[in-house]
């Protein structure tokens, strides 16, 4: 499944073995995540800081550890596989300048967004990280290597590349965009926009580089930067 390269016709593998698992696996924990173990239950039970310590911690081994260790279990060459699903450098150079590209753009509409009543009400998820700025740090550290890595790796990995590689881009950014889309039910209806057109946008840049690394550090960039803005705007002083 060469996806290097965006606009290229995408070859398809032979369906990877684990996929029989890992989608029904991602069906209950999905729903399990958005129900039992949602962020706002989990913080009304523990309290804000626990419960989204908590969360994060879910996020990332039922979303990203559990797969790949079911990869390694389950597949005759798992490295391959995860490169097939983008945990790979991939095409670093063109990587790079997207970065060089999007990073700007992430920010001004991160602190575009942070002016938004409805954004402020719903980030950072846990109010109480924005107390000091060692705890907020903290909490976007965890932010960034529990949820999004977990996030990306998720929606524009596993369930974007095989989709990609057998119905091609569109179909894939559409099914996935609409999922990541359903994930933030609740949030700001511009929020809801956003993250449809992210499911392309993100997706896009996963399939020219052959990696889920960049958008990465692009959604976590949108995340972390409106938190920032909010921070300094509206807690540090309190």
């Amino acid at each position: 499944m060469n996806m290097s390269r965006f606009g290229t016709l995408i070859s398809p593998l032979p369906e990877p073995a684990s996929l029989g698992v890992l989608l029904p696996y991602l069906a209950v924990v999905l729903a399990l995540m958005v129900s039992v173990f949602h962020h706002r239950r989990l913080r009304e039970r523990l309290g804000e800081v626990a419960g989204m310590r908590l969360y994060f911690g879910l996020f990332f081994t039922f979303l990203l550890a559990v797969p790949v260790a079911l990869v390694l279990v389950l597949e005759q060459r798992p490295g391959q596989v995860l490169a097939d699903f983008g945990l790979a450098v991939g095409n670093h150079r063109l990587g790079l300048v997207l970065l060089a590209i999007g990073l700007p753009i992430t920010v001004l509409i991160s602190y575009l967004a942070s002016a938004s009543p409805d954004m402020r009400r719903q980030y950072p998820f846990s109010k109480a990280a924005c107390s000091s700025p060692g705890s907020f740090v903290r909490y976007e550290i965890a932010y960034l290597l529990l949820y999004f890595t977990a996030w990306e790796f998720l929606y524009r990995g596993l369930l974007f590349f095989p989709l990609a590689g057998s119905h091609g881009f569109l179909a894939a950014a559409s099914l996935t965009g609409a999922l990541s889309t359903l994930h933030h039910i609740g949030h700001p209806d511009s929020e809801l926009l956003g993250a449809l057109v992210g499911g392309f946008v993100f997706g896009a840049v996963s399939l020219a580089t052959g990696s889920v690394l960049y958008s990465i550090v692009l959604h976590a960039s949108l995340g972390i930067s409106d938190d920032l803005f909010i921070y300094l705007r509206y807690h540090r002083r309190s």
